[in-house]
């Protein structure tokens, strides 16, 4: 539980009273990429947080989509947290709502390779590992980073659990659509506690998502 108090005690020095009001910071110019392609999908959800777009993401993610960050339970043993599509759509939604901007940076290549989990048809599913440096700009004072891995796990779309919501907007099985069905959080600091001689450093992606999303679920 001492990590937690300090992830909380790092993450409200951060925020201030600056979370009363938002500046949308300028959006960088450009298109989004479409997601005809496992890397083009990977690169639409870097572009949705780069432009604060919380429903680009959401609608990104299959129904079954699962957000899982490495970590350990009260006895030290490693485990696995799962949380679903709902859950992390919320908690993104919320941290961009508190930011003034968000920068994230992969890879500059994207390699898509066959997905390694068991019973995954090659055709249909693939996983692309990939660098990550996410950066939270809370106000002009205080930026919040998280770096390390991020592995995503993607499905052709005439294979995917499309959400209910999405089969009203009109989307089908497409073979030329790719979704996102699972992330696994891989930054530094999804392990254990933030780094104590810099503790805005050392934040997981998933503590940080925890975080806010702890700010709207009372």
């Amino acid at each position: 539980m001492k990590f937690r108090v300090g992830i909380v005690l790092v993450v409200t020095a951060a925020l201030g009273s600056s979370c009363a009001t938002k500046t949308v910071a300028p959006l960088v110019s450009g298109t989004a990429p479409a997601a005809n392609s496992p890397a083009n999908a990977v690169r639409r959800f870097e572009w949705a947080f780069d432009h604060e777009d919380a429903a680009m993401v959401r609608d990104l993610l299959t129904d079954d989509f699962l957000f899982i960050a490495a970590s350990t339970d009260s006895a030290g043993n490693p485990s696995r947290i799962p949380h679903d599509r709902s859950w992390f759509s919320l908690a993104l939604a919320a941290m961009m709502d508190s930011s003034t901007s968000v920068s994230l940076l992969l890879d500059r290549n994207l390699i898509a390779f066959p997905d390694t989990r068991p019973g995954r048809e090659p055709r249909f599913h693939k996983q692309i590992r990939s660098s990550m440096d996410l950066k939270i700009r809370i106000d002009f004072e205080n930026t919040l980073e998280v770096t390390g891995n991020a592995l995503f796990f993607l499905t052709r779309g005439d294979s995917a659990a499309i959400p209910r919501e999405l089969r009203a907007r009109g989307a089908r099985p497409d073979s030329t659509t790719w979704w996102l069905d699972r992330f696994e959080d891989e930054t530094l600091g999804a392990a254990g506690a933030p780094a104590d001689t810099n503790p805005s450093r050392g934040l997981g992606l998933r503590w940080l998502l925890e975080y806010f999303y702890s700010r709207i679920a009372h």
